[in-house]
């Protein structure tokens, strides 16, 4: 598993949305949003990505109905080496 620290868990899904990671946690996945002027963080969801990453493409529509596939296979391309799965 990849030791990193907080700030360098980030995954960009675009310029105001993250996805934080924390392996050691139940609900290891976090997406995050920079809401009002742009300093406020705001989560707008979590899931337990280790046991439910089948899960992930309806997870994130749910929350960008205009994303496409493409781009949920590139976000986990990135995630994955953060829980020792294969890319």
């Amino acid at each position: 598993m990849i030791e990193q620290t907080t700030l360098t868990n980030r995954v960009a899904i675009n310029s105001s949305t993250f996805i934080t990671i924390s392996p050691q946690h139940t609900y290891n996945l976090e997406v995050w949003e920079y809401a009002d002027d742009g300093t406020k963080l705001h989560r707008m969801g979590r899931m337990d990505y280790k046991f439910r990453r089948d899960t992930f493409a309806g997870f994130l529509y749910r929350l960008f109905p205009d994303i496409d596939f493409i781009k949920i296979h590139a976000l986990q391309k990135q995630i994955n080496p953060f829980f020792d799965f294969e890319v």
